[in-house]
């Protein structure tokens, strides 16, 4: 079932009811030089947000309580409909091109959006929202909602452009931002200085909406040490789940046939320790003790919408003296331009950073993403994608010295 803007259709009275909602995103042409976020923002009967937590978007991923979920990679939403709290009524979905007023960007480079839904267990299509964009000027656009209504839950198309980026955006919905990407604000006007001035309540942070793309190989960016030091260090590597037949994102891109993407790591640490952590050989590290650099698991099946983790312990990176991050295409044949895979480094209180590969060499196996270097104390970040052949040739490029043997995952 196609909708329009502007018809809803009912999520309680389907048969069977869903627990949950998968809604999924995608965007004509998928190649567009346009860098899209997605994002929700969860109301109550006011329209607003109870506080910056109602607010999910790429340094923010779920609602506490797992009423509603972002896949990493922003292509995806899950709504938990007995998990939402008592009091919401509204959750809007939303699209903005990240600094496309900037960029001069807009969503009329684009011929469609089209969000999906279906059954989150059973994966039934309830119904599909395709909306042509063609002469739409803004860079914000609100897809669509899920809302309460006597004790329903329904979801209406809406399809309405929004001007300004995700700044404007959020604000509208009450949610407190610290910078806009988008549009500088105006300064303040000064207020009248009292004779005693009162002593202000300690506000709550605002939410961050930076982001950093590191657009060209070789581009770097350092994240300053602050107080005590970085807490945890996520990084995601993520691909493109779109086609069919197969299984496994690249199952699915292909047509069949498994083809199995490691993310890894080559480390040294600050005594000249060399080491690596990845799938092969099931040396996924520690957090707590050297490495400390953990690997979440192998997605053998390829079958996780949020892709793969290294995880890096902040609180010790003095004790780490660079990293170089891989991917790694284990099985089948190398097809790196169909991944379009991103990788995303966050820790707190630090700009998201975003590494695309955006070049591609599918004669080879081995891809080097992302440098991590300590330069006192602080943490240089460094676009590599370079493509080798396997682990000895990227080992030999970036000088960590280890020895290489035939390995095999279990």
């Amino acid at each position: 079932m196609d909708l329009q803007p502007g018809q809803n259709i009912s999520i309680s009275k389907q048969s069977p009811a869903p627990a949950a909602v998968e809604m999924t995103l995608t965007w004509e042409p998928a190649n567009a030089p346009l860098t899209l976020d997605s994002s929700a923002f969860v109301l109550n009967a006011q329209g607003k947000v109870r506080g910056d937590d109602d607010f999910i978007f790429y340094n923010q991923l779920s609602l506490p309580g797992g009423g509603v979920q972002r896949a990493s990679d922003g292509r995806s939403f899950t709504v938990a409909f007995a998990k939402v709290p008592a009091g919401i009524e509204r959750i809007v979905m939303a699209l903005t091109i990240d600094q496309g007023q900037q960029r001069g960007q807009s969503f009329g480079q684009l011929s469609q959006v089209r969000a999906e839904l279906r059954d989150a267990a059973s994966k039934t299509p309830l119904a599909a929202f395709p909306l042509a964009t063609k002469m739409m000027p803004e860079t914000a656009l609100i897809v669509g909602e899920f809302y309460l209504r006597n004790g329903e839950w329904k979801f209406r198309a809406v399809g309405q452009g929004f001007v300004g980026g995700l700044g404007p955006l959020a604000r509208q919905y009450g949610v407190d931002v610290a910078d806009d990407p988008e549009v500088a604000a105006p300064p303040p006007v000064p207020a009248p200085r009292p004779a005693t001035p009162p002593v202000p309540a300690t506000p709550a942070a605002p939410i961050r909406l930076e982001k950093i793309t590191l657009d060209k190989k070789g581009s770097s960016i350092s994240l300053e040490k602050k107080g005590q030091g970085f807490e945890e260090l996520v990084i995601n590597l993520n691909w493109n789940q779109g086609g069919s037949g197969g299984k496994g994102f690249f199952g699915r891109l292909t047509g069949g046939g498994k083809i199995d993407l490691d993310l890894g790591c080559l480390f040294k640490m600050s005594d000249g320790r060399p080491g690596a952590v990845q799938a092969l050989g099931e040396s996924f590290g520690s957090l707590q003790q050297p490495p400390y650099i953990q690997l979440m698991g192998d997605d053998r099946s390829g079958a996780s919408a949020q892709g793969e983790f290294l995880r890096i312990n902040g609180r010790q990176w003095q004790q780490l003296e660079r990293i170089v991050v891989f991917a790694l295409i284990y099985e089948g044949a190398p097809n790196w331009s169909a991944t379009d895979a991103v990788v995303t480094i966050q820790t707190p209180n630090q700009p998201t950073l975003e590494i695309r590969l955006d070049s591609h060499q599918s004669d080879q196996r081995m891809c080097a993403l992302v440098m991590l270097e300590n330069q006192g104390g602080n943490i240089k970040v460094t676009k590599l994608v370079e493509y080798f052949r396997d682990h000895r040739l990227l080992d030999q490029a970036y000088g960590f010295g280890l020895r290489w043997v035939a390995g095999s995952k279990d």
